[in-house]
């Protein structure tokens, strides 16, 4: 009977709908975190990332939200930029599910995806590693996810927008990348390794 509610537990918090996109992405431990970090700023794939490699990423997500191109990011812009975000990972997520490739998802396929996407799932649930994930563990993994995911993009936007005038410019987008890289650079090299973002998660 344990044993089940465990499993129900686990189930409903993958949320198994092909629909169901969250815009913070995976939310596991800090080693991952900061695999995740290096494959998207680590240019030249030397297992650390500079400021400059930082900075070029930094104007390249600018341009890729300025939709218009004016110069700033409104509201509107931001939102938009998330949605097609959510939208390509749904892409993603099915490509993944499709493991034949023919274009459709069968009942095989679904089921192995989210079984194994379970499995992931209740590796981090379970924090002290004992094979059970107690009813604490359970409740301290929803309460992280419903609150993040409510308010990620809001404080996103909000960080950027330093003036709070509703829109972003670069100069602002610049500033608050720059803000999260010093924050991470805890020994003010100007580099950050993937041990420095581990510990700038575990650590918010």
């Amino acid at each position: 009977m344990k044993n089940k509610w465990l499993i129900s537990c686990v189930v409903a918090a993958t949320g198994l709908s092909i629909g169901g996109v969250t815009l913070a992405g995976n939310h596991g431990g800090g080693h991952h975190h900061g695999s995740k970090f290096m494959k998207y700023f680590d240019a030249n794939q030397d297992g650390t990332v500079s400021k400059d490699e930082f900075n070029d990423a930094s104007s390249k997500r600018f341009a890729s939200m300025d939709i218009d191109g004016n110069g700033s990011i409104e509201k509107d812009e931001f939102k938009k930029y998330v949605k097609q975000k959510r939208q390509a990972k749904k892409q993603k997520r099915f490509a993944k599910m499709d493991a034949n490739q023919d274009g459709a998802v069968s009942k095989e396929e679904f089921t192995a995806a989210k079984l194994n996407k379970i499995e992931r799932k209740f590796k981090r649930m379970d924090k002290n590693g004992d094979g059970v994930v107690s009813s604490t563990e359970f409740a301290s993994c929803k309460r992280h996810k419903k609150g993040y995911k409510k308010h990620k993009g809001h404080r996103v936007f909000s960080r950027m927008d330093a003036n709070d005038d509703s829109k972003v410019t670069l100069d602002e987008s610049t500033q608050a990348w720059t803000n999260w890289f010093n924050r991470m650079d805890t020994n003010n090299d100007q580099v950050v390794t993937q041990e420095e973002v581990a510990q700038a998660r575990r650590n918010r």
